[in-house]
C-alpha cells in the first residue's frame, strides 16, 4: 500500500493572550490555504493554551482542550480547522505556531 505523506501548505504564528484568537481570521492564512488543508498542527511556545474547534463554544482558561507549552496537537478536518480558536491557559501569553498540512 503506498504512503500518502502530508505536505505543509503554510505556517503562521501569533501571540495568544486573554482574548480568543481564530485560525481562520487571526493567523493571516488565505482562503485558498485553508481550503487546501486537511490537518493543522498547533504548537504553543512559552505557555499553555486552551483551544476549541468545530461547533464548540469559545475557549476560556478553563474550557477547551489544554495544549501544554512546547508540545503540539494535530487537528483534522476542514470544519474543525476553520473553527479552531485558542486562548492562553494562564496569565502568561503564548506564541502559537499553526502549520496547515494537506
Amino acid at each position: 500500500m503506498p504512503l500518502n505523506p502530508t505536505v505543509a501548505i503554510a505556517c503562521r504564528s501569533a501571540t495568544v493572550s486573554s482574548t480568543a484568537k481564530a485560525v481562520s481570521s487571526d493567523f493571516s492564512f488565505t482562503a485558498a490555504e485553508l481550503a487546501a488543508c486537511g490537518y493543522a498542527v498547533v504548537t504553543p511556545r512559552g505557555a499553555g493554551i486552551m483551544l476549541t474547534y468545530g461547533a464548540s463554544a469559545a475557549p476560556t482558561s478553563t474550557l477547551g482542550v489544554f495544549v501544554g507549552a512546547n508540545t503540539n496537537l494535530t487537528i483534522e478536518g476542514y470544519n474543525n480547522i476553520i473553527n479552531l480558536r485558542m486562548i492562553r491557559e494562564s496569565s502568561t501569553d503564548a506564541t502559537v505556531s499553526v502549520t496547515l498540512e494537506g
